[in-house]
């Protein structure tokens, strides 16, 4: 099982590094996956020039990924060997990389530090929020990624014990109306979550979010990102692009961005064929 959760989770990380890159245009990203002793260790990267980060080890509180680790919180500095806000423990590490500026998210999942995602520069430009931006929101993907493919390990592993339990239960199919008000809750509840500052509160609403799609959400094979699900349900509730991108705090352009990327994914030819294809996978209610 530990051999498939490391292919698993490695898949959608490489994934994630690459699709981080190529967003951001930002030349090196790397992933840090957490171990038993507390330690995180560079595990995956695109995009290194030396062999200096390559499997380095990290202690909770040493330098940009430390910090992170400690105060779950992202952290980001522009010149790394002169930060006052980081220990300089991988300075040397640091500077026969030739790195400058680093970023680093946490991903989170169930409440503990899975790993730490960054992405960092050779030269001295200094990285703006829209990367910060982005590598949040990549970091909030892998989590759901992560936990995706944890609930269908667990629901491979019990299978059989409860496929014969539930064929003796009777289930009382839902109505057209009844799932109409699930659907129209699971996407309002996704568009306060975007509106939350507070971290922890978010981080509950979107267990919430998946907790209304669990039973059936597990058996999709078609990943969907965080932000193209935030997009389906603005879809959903009848938004037109302008109106969800409002909603969601982004541009109409970044709007269709995920629009296309969801039908591309989905086989879908219109947006309303896009949210009936997300429901049969169990993507949305």
């Amino acid at each position: 099982m530990d051999q498939q959760r490391q292919r698993d989770d490695e898949d959608v990380i490489i994934s994630a590094l690459n699709s981080l890159k190529n967003a951001t245009g930002i030349p090196v990203t790397m992933y840090a996956a957490g171990a038993a002793d507390g330690r995180l260790r560079i595990s995956k990267w695109v995009g290194l020039r030396t062999p200096a980060l390559h499997n380095l080890e990290i202690a909770p509180g040493a330098g940009v990924g430390g910090r992170v680790m400690t105060t779950r919180r992202p952290v980001g500095v522009s010149d790394y060997t002169r930060a006052k806000s980081i220990s300089h423990d991988f300075d040397r590490h640091i500077r026969d990389e030739g790195l400058h500026s680093v970023v680093a998210v946490p991903v989170i999942v169930k409440r503990e530090v899975r790993g730490v995602l960054y992405a960092g520069v050779h030269s001295r430009a200094r990285m703006g929020d829209k990367v910060l931006e982005e590598v949040t929101m990549t970091a909030r993907c892998l989590e759901q990624d992560f936990a995706v493919n944890e609930a269908m390990r667990e629901t491979e592993a019990g299978g059989g014990a409860a496929t014969g339990a539930s064929s003796t239960k009777q289930v009382r199919s839902m109505s057209g109306a009844e799932w109409e008000q699930v659907r129209a809750t699971h996407s309002k509840l996704r568009m306060l979550a975007n509106r939350v500052e507070d971290e922890e509160l978010r981080r509950d609403l979107e267990v919430l979010c998946d907790q209304m799609v669990s039973p059936v959400r597990v058996k999709q094979t078609t990943k969907l990102s965080a932000r193209e699900l935030d997009v389906l349900a603005c879809v959903a509730l009848g938004h037109t692009n302008v109106e969800a991108a409002a909603e969601m705090g982004i541009g109409a352009e970044t709007v269709k961005s995920y629009l296309r990327s969801v039908m591309r994914k989905l086989g879908a030819h219109t947006r309303y064929e896009a949210v009936n294809a997300a429901r049969r996978i169990g993507a949305l209610p």
